[in-house]
């Protein structure tokens, strides 16, 4: 599996993000939980304090904003993500249009590719810039 994160201020200006890959096969789900880990402790690292996550996978979304009691094993993780997410001022997690992730997207196939985990700051790569335009007018 492979994961693609980007972290954006509220004008859509690239802070930084994190793309990597894991020996693992596993259900969509899971590589989108594993996906928010990610993300929630790249900014943890950041010391950001207001955040909103957003994904392509809506019934992920669906069972972390409803907090329904789920007894699948999946649901057992969900908590779990909550108290990491006790240390941020505020955050919100939200289903967002693959078309409105191109970056994220792009660096997880680049990921794949290379076969690496890397990070990046606001000087992002360049083969991104486009994409970066263009998530901010979607």
């Amino acid at each position: 599996m492979s994961y693609g994160l980007v972290a954006k201020d509220h004008y859509d200006f690239v802070l930084g993000g994190r793309m990597g890959t894991m020996e693992k096969e596993m259900q969509i789900e899971w590589a989108e939980l594993l996906a928010l880990e990610e993300s929630i402790n790249f900014a943890r690292s950041k010391s950001w304090s207001k955040l909103e996550f957003k994904t392509n996978c809506v019934s992920l979304v669906n069972r972390f904003n409803r907090r329904n009691a789920d007894l699948r094993t999946l649901g057992h993780h969900i908590p779990d993500m909550y108290k990491m997410m006790k240390s941020f001022c505020c955050f919100n997690f939200n289903w967002a249009p693959k078309c409105c992730n191109q970056v994220a997207d792009f660096r997880c196939n680049w990921a794949i590719t290379k076969n690496c985990t890397m990070g990046f700051n606001m000087d992002y790569p360049l083969d991104i810039h486009d994409l970066v335009l263009n998530d901010a007018i979607n």
